[in-house]
């Protein structure tokens, strides 16, 4: 479906199946699209906000929506977001409204009016969180620690509802396919994005760590392959949860009045550790002296809402412990440096990179290539990876077993 087909007519449909309203009528009718350089790389985003009447004679409504166009590319590699917009988001939130008002603030998501998925398309309707007063962040900047730890209490509700809602209905868990990454990364993306990302990395401390760079470069394919898979394995957790999968900061919306935050994009969803979901923010949204020096208060913030999420969510199962958590950010260091090389660069790029960005880039060998040459021109991305391998160098992760 093209763009000019995004009408008040097709809303009019959209929002009487939302509704059930069969006479919904749609009136004042604008749309636009929200700027895509180097914000939504998978998707098209509209900004919709229109007034409606629910049958002929009844009163007036005005309604903000965002519209998610996946593009093509993208919906054909397969996503966990229709199921968790209908089935497990409505069933997380259930469970965080029956909790005792000491929780507190707890909204994970924009309420899904609509999810139609058809060949080679995915499209969203869900209300409009700007005009709710959330915003977005500034990737380049990074979050400072306040930001932080209201982003990781917003990931521990999510986590900890979803292990309420397993015990209670294993069944919607279940219906999650498992991560990308699961069976190796043999997808042209995931290539693109992962193995030759890896590479160009080595390549570009070749001269300031040479010993580093033929340890990455000695890890791939096989090697990197299969640390990997075990990482995404939740057969080898300790400790699971519905995980969001990509919660950089362009995917956590921001109340700055309020101090709240909830999630967008549930795209990569699935069964895993909590630690994939830490390292990812950490790596690529916290700014360098956090990554520095903050990481454990952090953690401790997040395990602190995570075990009160489960303590007044009534979680029948043994609590977990901050022990667990650690073994896990342990055993998950690699995913912390996959997300440092692969995915930080493109996380904040800069507006000259961000220009033309998007998934077809990383089919395309000469233009990724172009664009990883400005992308490690930023000296956030140079400095927060060459301090991130110098570290993982001693902890062992660079090795080839």
């Amino acid at each position: 479906m093209e763009r000019e087909n995004y009408s008040a007519e097709y809303f009019e449909r959209a929002l009487a199946r939302a509704y059930g309203c069969e006479m919904l009528l749609v009136e004042n009718f604008h749309i636009e699209a929200v700027s895509q350089k180097g914000e939504n790389f998978c998707s098209v985003i509209y900004r919709v906000a229109l007034d409606f009447r629910r049958s002929p004679g009844g009163a007036l409504e005005s309604g903000k929506y965002i519209l998610k166009d996946l593009l093509p590319a993208a919906a054909a590699l397969g996503s966990n977001e229709k199921d968790m917009f209908e089935l497990l988001l409505p069933a997380m939130q259930a469970i965080l409204e029956e909790a005792p008002k000491e929780i507190g603030e707890r909204k994970l998501s924009a309420n899904c009016l609509l999810a139609e998925i058809s060949a080679g398309k995915e499209l969203y309707i869900m209300e409009d969180l700007g005009a709710l007063g959330y915003g977005s962040f500034d990737r380049r900047q990074g979050l400072n620690l306040e930001e932080a730890k209201i982003c990781v209490r917003k990931l521990a509700q999510f986590h900890g509802a979803s292990k309420v809602l397993f015990e209670k209905k294993p069944e919607l868990i279940q219906r999650l396919s498992p991560s990308h990454y699961a069976n190796g990364l043999n997808d042209r993306f995931a290539q693109a994005l992962v193995l030759e990302g890896t590479e160009y990395a080595a390549e570009a401390f070749a001269e300031e760590l040479p010993e580093i760079s033929k340890k990455m470069k000695a890890q791939i394919p096989d090697a990197y392959t299969k640390r990997m898979r075990d990482v995404v394995d939740p057969n080898k957790s300790s400790l699971n949860a519905v995980i969001h999968g990509d919660p950089w900061l362009n995917n956590i919306m921001f109340d700055s009045v309020n101090k709240k935050a909830t999630l967008v994009d549930f795209q990569n969803c699935y069964w895993g550790s909590p630690a994939i979901d830490l390292y990812f923010l950490f790596y690529t949204s916290l700014k360098h002296e956090l990554l520095l020096n903050s990481q454990d208060e952090i953690l401790n913030h997040y395990f602190d809402n995570l075990l009160e999420t489960l303590r007044h969510c009534g979680y029948k199962d043994t609590l977990p412990t901050f022990g667990q958590l650690k073994d896990e950010m342990k055993r998950c260091l690699f995913y912390g440096y996959y997300t440092v090389v692969c995915e930080l660069p493109i996380c904040c790029s800069s507006p000259e990179a961000s220009v033309d960005f998007g998934v077809h880039t990383f089919v395309n060998t000469d233009a990724m290539l172009k664009k990883r040459h400005q992308l490690f021109a930023s000296e956030r991305v140079r400095q927060t990876i060459k301090s991130t391998l110098l570290m993982l160098d001693s902890e062992g992760i660079l090795e080839t077993p």
